[in-house]
């Protein structure tokens, strides 16, 4: 079943957070924001990737300057992917690794906090 008016929320960690990324890509109406931790975009077109990019849907992306996990050419390609699709936001935290950190959960909490406001207003509006 689809959520009305796109009230879900994706959030992810690494192949999660790519996995998230895939699943607004496939279905850009059923999902309202996405949380990518230590993630990426996959490279190459989806069939949803147009709408996404009408959409706009707020995507919180964080990584560390220390993540060695995820090849440089996938950061490389989400850098430049995400700010065409989504209304990004996010950080890159000095000396984090393939990891998440105490001061990236308080970003995290404040961006959520903002897309339940957010469907709030949207909820009331249609009251």
């Amino acid at each position: 079943m689809v959520a009305p008016d796109a009230s879900v929320g994706l959030l992810g960690f690494s192949q999660g957070a790519a996995v998230a990324l895939q699943a607004m890509r496939l279905h850009p109406e059923r999902f309202a924001f996405a949380v990518n931790l230590s993630g990426y975009a996959t490279p190459g077109d989806l069939p949803g990737d147009s709408a996404l990019a009408e959409r706009r849907p707020p995507v919180f992306w964080g990584r560390g300057t220390r993540d060695d996990v995820i090849p440089q050419f996938l950061v490389d390609h989400t850098v430049a992917w995400l700010p065409e699709h989504a209304d990004l936001s996010g950080r890159v935290y000095t000396g984090l690794t393939h990891s998440v950190s105490e001061q990236e959960l308080d970003d995290v909490r404040v961006f959520l906090e903002k897309r339940l406001e957010e469907l709030a207003d949207e909820a009331d509006a249609e009251k």
